[in-house]
């Protein structure tokens, strides 16, 4: 018993030694972003990790005047939430239709869609500016955000919801169609539901790619229709380029403007995305 004792320690502590570890590695930089809001210069290069002196909310306020940051985060939110539900719309039934089949066509789309991710970002950059402008789409620039990031995100999508239809037996399907639900019916009412753990996965990744996306909105968008990572930089004043410090509590409270939509929705969606790692594990 005695002997066992030792053994249980060392056990308990290497399960939980690295847990506690990589926690502190995530929570230690939200901590010191939060605290650094509340504060200036000065404190923040004297005592980083310690706790403000008072909680005022004035940086906060001095962010969002300066460069339009709650504006800019609406636009971005307006952005993801689009994209997301677009590239879902486009991806389950691409997804559903090559599951289905073992034709060679089913085959060649979804190596075609593998082929998508050797693509670089920056190779379509002018074509896709040169698109918006020609087809009039510059004008709303949001728009074509959506579209454009539904576009980029549709590969990923199918590709990892064709594991899940797969998954679905044949008899379902069957048995839905033989009481007369066509193929919408069926998507919407039985198979859209069973695979939901997979379309949870994919809403997040595509609103994450979408919220945190900086080259093409920089490009594509104006004055009024920044996105959030396009406003956030301009904190950065032009004095700073010029000798002056940046004021590095205004722009930590402009980052924790930005990503709070980031964790709201990850707290909304956290059980799906626990069930989908569990179906994906109970798959294998």
């Amino acid at each position: 018993m005695a002997a066992s004792t030792p053994r249980r320690v060392i056990g308990w502590t290497a399960a939980y030694v690295p847990v506690v570890v990589y926690a502190a590695l995530i929570v230690l930089p939200l901590y010191y972003l939060v605290v650094s809001a509340f504060k200036d210069n000065t404190r923040i290069a004297l005592d980083p990790l310690g706790l403000p002196g008072s909680f005022s909310f004035a940086k906060f306020a001095d962010a969002n005047n300066a460069v339009g940051l709650i504006a800019a985060s609406a636009n971005s939110l307006a952005v993801a939430v689009g994209s997301v539900v677009l590239t879902i719309l486009l991806a389950a039934p691409a997804a559903h239709g090559i599951a289905r089949r073992s034709s060679r066509f089913a085959t060649g789309a979804q190596i075609a869609f593998g082929l998508a991710f050797l693509i670089p970002q920056f190779a379509v950059l002018v074509p896709t500016y040169l698109m918006a402008v020609r087809s009039g789409l510059i004008q709303v620039p949001l728009f074509f955000l959506v579209l454009f990031y539904a576009a980029m995100n549709v590969p990923l999508a199918v590709l990892l919801l064709i594991p899940f239809f797969r998954a679905i037996p044949k008899e379902i399907e069957e048995s839905a169609e033989l009481d007369g639900a066509n193929i919408v019916s069926r998507m919407r009412h039985v198979l859209l539901p069973i695979v939901l753990p997979g379309l949870t996965t994919v809403a997040i990744l595509c609103f994450l790619a979408a919220w945190n996306e900086y080259i093409f909105a920089q490009v594509i968008t104006t004055n009024a229709s920044y996105t959030v990572q396009v406003a956030l930089p301009l904190l950065r004043s032009e004095g700073a380029f010029q000798g002056a410090d940046v004021d590095l509590g205004r722009l930590a409270a402009g980052v924790v403007i930005s990503v709070i939509p980031v964790f709201v929705m990850y707290a909304i969606l956290r059980r799906r995305l626990i069930d989908a790692f569990a179906a994906g594990a109970v798959k294998g």
